[in-house]
């Protein structure tokens, strides 16, 4: 659910996306070799004016449009190109995944797309054009110019597949009025820096009336089992998912054990152990739910909840907030751990296998990275990742709490994405992805033990990924 997105099911479109991503790796097994038609190398002759065909996930009439204000923004100071009309493709996002997979067997793709999930699915297996050598010879797209973490999600095997052009970045939101009311210091500062301590600021806002959940302080992976952002509890605890210089998955490690039974034990002494009381009580991602169920946060019975910086945008898109003293602070530490991580959600930039003019359309996305993030941004909340890109402000925070406290956030931000770990980087992405989103829910509804249910999962995405790799 964001802003740029058509309706109120966007966090349930982007699991539909990652499924569309493993229908995606079926179809292109379908090749035989792995490879896909119509791929061209960097030697692809320029034409006098490049006629280029863009595309975009399926998204608001905003997100539509922004796209085409910026394509024509370029085409304007270069005459070299000029732009299809930018096909903002409807239906839901494993539709959209699934129209560029067509596209591509059918030699006929689009010159460039934006895409919301990693590049590294479709460059293992040839469906994405490598940009490193434009990379090199580019503005503002070269290596350097990207968080670490976050370009680490469009290579594979040496190769770099995509741009990491906007992400949504992941903080610990709070209302720091409740946490005033409580005497708990609400500065970034003086949030907790441990689990534990986490933990035990919690139970200070934990209401229940009956089996009705009132209000939370914090809700072990706010309850709606987001597989997406499982990496960063993982990294927080020591541990990984997957570990792409090894292409190994560990998902069953010790400090993953570790992880999902500190996340039952707090079920079990702050929730009544059921997680379906819970579910049933309020909305505690920030938005309302499929149920019509309000979202606690924007409620005022929500001390604390792991959200995107996109939250920004749609604070009060749905609801009015009963408050507006909102602060986003550093995750806290895991057992095991010893250092605070971040991690987000993908706007990646990426030219698919067999594009007519490669080199043109990286022309635009170099473009884009430093230059047209600007007016995405002031449309649609999400953070510009590289080094060039300006200083922006988003300007429903400037409006609502001031324009020193708007700069302060995105250095927040900006922070968080030089410390996000490695994700979404796994060949396999989809179907892991989908994978664990079983494996917690059954965890967290006690029909499976957590090391029993990530040690199965440990072997279905290890053999999936042997499967692909082999083949």
């Amino acid at each position: 659910m964001r802003t740029q997105r058509s309706d109120r099911s966007y966090r349930l479109n982007r699991r539909q996306m990652i499924g569309g991503g493993m229908a995606g790796g079926a179809a292109l097994a379908l090749t035989g070799s792995g490879s896909l038609p119509g791929f061209r190398g960097s030697s692809v002759a320029a034409q006098e004016q490049a006629a280029l065909r863009f595309w975009v996930p399926p998204g608001s009439p905003l997100f539509c449009d922004v796209h085409q204000e910026i394509a024509a923004d370029y085409a304007a100071i270069n005459q070299s190109v000029r732009f299809e009309e930018v096909q903002c493709l409807p239906g839901e996002t494993d539709d959209y995944f699934q129209a560029i997979l067509a596209a591509i067997a059918a030699g006929n793709p689009p010159d460039g797309m934006v895409i919301w999930d990693t590049p590294v699915s479709l460059g293992a297996r040839d469906a994405l054009f490598p940009l490193d050598d434009l990379m090199a010879a580019s503005e503002h797209a070269k290596v350097e110019k990207w968080p670490v973490g976050l370009l680490a999600s469009c290579q594979y095997d040496g190769q770099t597949f995509g741009l990491p052009v906007m992400s949504g970045l992941y903080g610990l939101w709070y209302n720091a009025d409740l946490l005033a009311e409580k005497g708990i210091p609400a500065d970034r500062e003086s949030l907790p820096k441990t689990w534990d301590e986490l933990r035990q600021m919690s139970k200070e806002f934990t209401v229940w009336d009956g089996d009705v959940l009132v209000s939370a302080g914090f809700i072990p992976n706010n309850a709606v089992f987001d597989s997406y952002t499982l990496p960063i509890w993982s990294a927080l605890n020591g541990g990984q998912l997957y570990d792409a210089a090894n292409q190994t998955y560990t998902i069953d490690a010790d400090s993953n054990i570790e992880m999902m039974d500190f996340f039952v034990s707090w079920l079990d002494e702050e929730y009544k152990g059921d997680i379906g009381l819970v579910r049933s009580s309020a909305g505690w991602n920030g938005y309302v739910t499929e149920d019509g169920l309000p979202p606690a946060f924007q409620d005022g019975r929500q001390a604390m909840l792991q959200q995107g910086s996109w939250v920004m945008g749609d604070f009060a898109a749905e609801v009015e907030p009963v408050f507006s003293n909102w602060n986003i602070g550093d995750h806290p530490v895991g057992p095991s751990g010893e250092a605070v991580v971040s991690g987000f959600w993908p706007n990646w930039l990426a030219i698919p296998a067999g594009a007519a003019n490669p080199e043109a359309v990286f022309g635009y996305m170099d473009y884009m990275s430093a230059i047209g993030v600007e007016k995405w941004f002031a449309s649609i909340v999400d953070i510009p990742t590289n080094a060039d890109a300006p200083d922006v402000l988003p300007q429903t925070v400037v409006e609502s709490r001031g324009e020193e406290f708007a700069q302060e956030i995105m250095e927040f931000w900006g922070s968080q994405a030089d410390i996000s770990t490695a994700m979404w980087d796994s060949p396999v992405q989809g179907f892991a992805n989908d994978r664990l989103t079983q494996a917690v829910e059954r965890i967290f509804t006690k029909s499976a033990a957590p090391a029993e249910e990530l040690a199965a999962a440990q072997s279905e995405c290890q053999a999936e990924l042997e499967s692909l790799l082999a083949g």
